[in-house]
């Protein structure tokens, strides 16, 4: 494979992952709407998320086919490992919207009504953002944008703590099993922002050739670089 073919089919890759990207925000953008609705039928987010889940095995078995035959080194072999490391990490963003869905689901047979605090609104509105400019950083080979995405990241949980006072606080009140859905619908926000950082952090890995995750802000006087 000359370096001209490689560099089209690693466009056609990148592609595909900003379309499967895309695809991913609108399903938790369409998760969320069902939150608080009074009939909630999970099957409609779910038969999405099958189609994300073949098009993730399309693009690995597509990465592995040119790590086979283009054998690449160094930059190259980073930018082929961070399409299959973000590949996996959309899929699981995928099925964090299904468990939305069903929480939801769940919560629409709970037997009174729980009130669905702002945070998650909010939550929901980071964290797909967050998703957004991770891929736009992975396309744009930004490590600035990758390490703006992570600072992102400490508001989500700040939401998700904030959430978690509120639903005790109505507990009492309210049906226990339906507050329990709306605190595990914030973490599958949470944890999707979690993903969307994965994702970023796998971009600086890419750009600058080291690891950052596990690290905490031991490499944050590097962000600008």
């Amino acid at each position: 494979m000359s370096q001209k073919h490689f560099t089209e089919r690693l466009d056609d890759l990148k592609q595909a992952l900003l379309h499967m990207s895309h695809d991913i925000e609108e399903l938790v953008g369409r998760a969320m709407t069902l939150v608080g609705e009074p009939v909630v039928d999970a099957r409609v987010i779910k038969a999405v998320d099958v189609t994300i889940d073949a098009t993730e095995v399309e693009i690995e078995e597509a990465a592995v086919e040119i790590l086979a035959l283009h054998q690449p080194m160094a930059g190259d072999l980073r930018v082929l490992v961070t399409v299959l490391k973000i590949n996996n990490d959309l899929e699981r963003i995928g099925d964090h919207a299904v468990n939305i869905a069903q929480a939801a689901e769940r919560l629409s047979k709970a037997q009174r009504a729980v009130p669905i605090p702002p945070e998650l609104d909010e939550m929901s509105r980071i964290s797909r953002a967050m998703l957004r400019d991770a891929l736009d950083a992975f396309v744009h080979a930004s490590e600035k944008e990758a390490w703006s995405v992570m600072a992102e990241d400490d508001r989500v949980d700040q939401l998700q703590d904030s959430l978690f006072r509120v639903m005790l606080t109505h507990m009492p009140e309210q049906s226990v099993s339906g507050c329990l859905q709306v605190l595990l619908i914030g973490r599958n926000l949470e944890r999707i922002g979690d993903l969307a950082t994965n994702i970023a952090e796998d971009v600086v890995y890419m750009v600058r050739g080291t690891m950052v995750r596990h690290q905490g802000g031991v490499d944050l006087d590097r962000r600008d670089a």
